[in-house]
């Protein structure tokens, strides 16, 4: 799986020209998780406080009313943990039975042997106190085992699913330390990204350029002679700091009550619930204050792609 990169528009020209439908959703299931991540996005927002879920029944209505919008692919993520929605095996069934298109973002501490387009599991540690540092609790060896145990029934019965780890790398030696405690399981991709912050704060420091030159430098060395490991490419998007949103349009995010929020990373800032007649309408006049988006963004290319193609362009007569 090559990632989510602003090139991809290139395969929806005619939404960007057209009538700019939704092409992904991003579904929270949940809005608990087994997992205390300190870098976690949720955990910056003082959000709902009593545990909720998205039941089966209230999937496929929603899921149902996104199809119509144009949404091509679901990613189940969340605010939360999605595999420990109660639901879970009976939504993957559904969306599997109807052929639909789908990806999940797991800790997979509990495993689920599942037919996504994708697998990807946020593994982060190389050891038991270094998983428990960066998640809160310790599961290590369970969750390495139950990667290697998914990835040998994924053989035979789901060959098509894409399966990677993930690493949030802090610092150079995060990268080799990942690699080599988890090399040696059966991943299809290895990938490693930067830290996610408010405005891109976490490296608004002296030595953030000269630290973020050596990771990439660790990550494409590692690259040269395992062709799983995956340079993220939010690396090259650190100091971009976008003035809108212009490919808002190309996602939707919708919580676990339905609700429509401007975007996965802004779970606080709610334009409407996926049942309103006027959804895209009322998500087409959201305006958000750019200054609290997080950088990097995986919109940033996407809305860089579209803001180059919306630009007029002089004599454009002559080719």
């Amino acid at each position: 799986m090559s990632g989510i990169t602003g090139d991809k528009m290139f395969s929806h020209i005619d939404r960007i020209i057209g009538d700019r439908k939704p092409i992904t959703a991003d579904i929270f299931l949940t809005n608990y998780c087994n997992n205390k991540c300190p870098y976690c996005t949720y955990g910056r927002w003082e959000l709902d406080a009593g545990k909720t879920y998205m039941r089966y029944e209230d999937f496929v209505m929603y899921a149902e009313r996104m199809i119509e919008l144009g949404v091509e692919g679901f990613i189940l993520t969340g605010g939360g943990e999605p595999t420990i929605n109660p639901d879970f095996g009976k939504i993957t069934i559904w969306l599997e039975k109807n052929g639909l298109h789908y990806g999940v973002n797991t800790n997979f501490n509990e495993p689920a042997y599942i037919k996504p387009d994708y697998l990807k599991v946020s593994l982060d540690g190389w050891d038991e106190e270094s998983y428990e540092k960066y998640r809160g609790v310790k599961r290590y060896e369970q969750v390495r085992d139950n990667i290697a145990r998914y990835a040998s029934w994924k053989r035979t019965e789901s060959p098509g699913t894409s399966l990677g780890i993930q690493r949030v790398v802090h610092s150079c030696s995060d990268v080799y330390k990942f690699y080599e405690a988890n090399a040696d399981l059966p991943a299809d991709y290895i990938v490693f990204r930067p830290v996610e912050s408010t405005g891109g704060n976490f490296y608004n420091h002296m030595y953030a350029g000269e630290e973020t030159e050596q990771i990439i430098q660790a990550i494409k060395t590692l690259m040269k002679f395992d062709s799983r490991v995956t340079l993220n490419f939010k690396w090259d998007l650190l100091d971009r700091q976008e003035d809108s949103c212009t490919a808002q349009w190309a996602q939707i995010a919708v919580n676990e009550r339905g609700q429509v929020m401007y975007c996965c990373h802004k779970p606080y800032q709610i334009v409407g619930h996926i049942m309103d007649d006027d959804i895209l309408e009322k998500k087409r006049k959201a305006g958000t204050d750019m200054r609290g988006c997080d950088i990097p963004c995986r919109m940033t290319a996407p809305n860089m792609f579209v803001k180059s193609m919306e630009q007029e362009r002089e004599n454009a007569c002559f080719i």
